[in-house]
């Protein structure tokens, strides 16, 4: 139930503050007053998109804030969301000028989608769109599953879940066959790829690997040469004299007579023989170097080949050889599972037909579910229209059987809504025959009915009553001050005589102060309420018989509640 309503900075209104209470309570003031305005933003705490033209001129950000007392279901996402604060339910949203919104539920910050989910379990809105809604025919379905409750709807949730298991099955099944022709061109192109590749024997890093060699192999000339000179001068008789090496030994061999003769010299000799043997080592391993030098000519025009065919791969598959082998991979997969999809397409089709022999017992039990609801429906809506005045008036769900029986969302038959308005007419689909205030009456009819079975705690109606005057207005406001008993009612209204019947009267007005454009509401107290009456009745505070009219309504209404 809606407890608390704070609108700051929305459209027309700067700072407005509501409390609501349990029955019936009706909001009215002149066209374009800002009643509406007053439930759009109590539809966007509950979850409508919004933008930033809400945003009140000269203001930074629109703020609203709703207080409910929520019901089982919204006290369920709660806890699972880890929302749940007390027994009071705070909704709070802030929209920029950036379009930007921000919402919190209980103090948590949540999303619109949150807001959406747990609105639906807190707040009915019933606009004159809603009176568009039962011309379509596709809506009636909608209409007669909600009135089922939870027990019918978890039929309907098991049947669709099945028929849409199939149809994603068959939607697979038929993409496979009808795509043969392009399942072998695919394998033969994947299968040449394949062989390219694994033909090619490639190894991880062996591109750089022969990227270096390559190199080696083009300066193979110099690298030999540098090594024949540095090994020949070492080693090797020079024509002016000893080997390098061999002098060096002629040093050691004086140096060593000297630090016997002085013994602190020692320790720079034995620097000098390490110095020496590291060379002899060097000497050695260049010239082990240089024999191991590769003499093939042709090795060079090998790796050259082999880079090229690296470099096509590449091109085709990928940056570097580990790229290549991993394209191999991926479409040595897929070819596998091209190679399976005609053994898939066979168990597409055993389970296909599983499924549509469930769906179809399912079907069948919602569809006794549906005809069963039906005929309580009609017996309903007939008593309903009639305290509505619409006592002649007949109601019929119609059943159209889909063609086929194949699994489809929605169960196996269309559903319409029949209605003759009048004595000795045929029954004819609802949209062909209902004028705007008969429309209004079956909506209502449909949601005092569907109220039981939806348990959502709060209706608001925003001018249904559009098209209805005379003797009829007085049964709408009956009808709306007998819901208002099972859950709360807001409506907002122009007829003097339905806003007679509110347990609580709200007037909506708009203001001009210091050149601004605002709106004002608040909740009327007896005598304010005669006045409000009165100026509905099309009168003023000074016309004493419109006033007294406006008493005699209150009256009237007053003691057809208490007899």
């Amino acid at each position: 139930m809606l407890k608390e309503l704070q609108i700051r900075d929305f459209a027309l209104i700067e700072d407005l503050e509501l409390s609501f209470y349990s029955g019936f309570s009706v909001l009215s003031g002149e066209t374009g007053a800002g009643k509406s305005i007053i439930i759009d933003a109590l539809s966007l705490l509950t979850g409508a998109r919004a933008s930033s033209e809400v945003v009140r001129t000269g203001a930074q950000r629109a703020m609203l804030s709703g207080s409910f007392l929520p019901n089982a279901g919204a006290l369920a996402l709660l806890e699972e969301w880890g929302m749940q604060e007390g027994e009071e339910l705070i909704i709070s949203r802030e929209i920029s000028m950036g379009g930007r919104s921000k919402c919190w539920i209980n103090g948590h910050l949540a999303t619109v989608n949150q807001l959406s989910l747990l609105g639906a379990h807190l707040v009915d809105i019933v606009g004159q769109h809603d009176s568009q809604r039962l011309l379509r025919p596709e809506n009636h379905v909608e209409l007669l599953d909600s009135y089922g409750g939870t027990s019918h709807l978890s039929i309907l949730e098991e049947a669709d879940k099945l028929a849409s298991s199939w149809l994603a099955l068959r939607a697979e099944q038929k993409r496979l066959q009808s795509d043969e022709r392009e399942r072998h061109r695919r394998m033969d192109l994947l299968a040449y790829q394949i062989e390219e590749i694994t033909g090619a024997h490639l190894q991880p890093g062996e591109d750089e690997e022969l990227e270096q060699e390559r190199s080696r192999l083009a300066n193979l000339d110099r690298i030999r040469q540098a090594l024949q000179y540095a090994v020949g001068m070492l080693g090797e008789n020079q024509a002016d004299g000893q080997p390098l090496l061999d002098m060096l030994s002629s040093i050691e061999t004086e140096l060593e007579r000297a630090s016997a003769l002085d013994p602190p010299l020692e320790p720079l000799t034995q620097r000098y023989v390490e110095v020496l043997i590291n060379l002899q080592e060097l000497y050695r391993d260049l010239r082990h170097y240089l024999e191991a030098l590769p003499a093939d000519p042709g090795r060079l025009n090998a790796v050259e080949e082999r880079l090229d065919l690296i470099d096509r791969l590449q091109r085709k598959y990928g940056d570097s050889v580990e790229e290549i082998l991993a394209y191999g991979q991926q479409a040595q997969e897929e070819l596998a599972a091209l190679e399976n999809a005609g053994v898939r397409a066979e168990g597409l089709e055993a389970e296909c037909n599983r499924l549509e022999q469930e769906w179809l017992s399912w079907a069948e039990k919602l569809s006794h579910g549906r005809r069963a609801l039906a005929q309580q429906l009609e017996q309903q809506i007939q008593v309903e229209l009639a305290d509505l005045a619409m006592g002649d008036t007949r109601f019929q769900v119609q059943f159209v059987a889909e063609e086929g029986q194949q699994p489809a969302l929605g169960g196996r038959e269309r559903v319409e809504f029949m209605m003759a308005a009048n004595l000795g007419e045929e029954l004819k689909p609802l949209a062909r025959i209902a004028s705007g205030g008969e429309l209004s009456r079956v909506l209502l009819a449909l949601k005092a009915i569907l109220a039981k079975a939806e348990q959502i705690p709060t209706i608001v109606f925003d001018e249904v009553d559009a098209g209805i005057g005379g003797r009829t207005a007085v049964k709408l406001g009956e009808k709306l001050r007998t819901l208002g008993e099972m859950r709360q009612v807001l409506c907002v209204t122009h007829l003097p005589v339905v806003a007679s019947f509110g347990t609580h009267h709200y007037s909506v007005q708009k203001l001009a102060r210091e050149n601004r454009t605002m709106v004002k509401a608040k909740l009327l107290g007896p005598e304010e309420r005669v006045l409000e009456l009165t100026r509905m009745l099309g009168g003023s505070a000074e016309e004493l018989v419109t006033s007294e009219h406006a008493r005699e309504l209150l009256r009237r209404t007053e003691a057809g509640l208490g007899s």
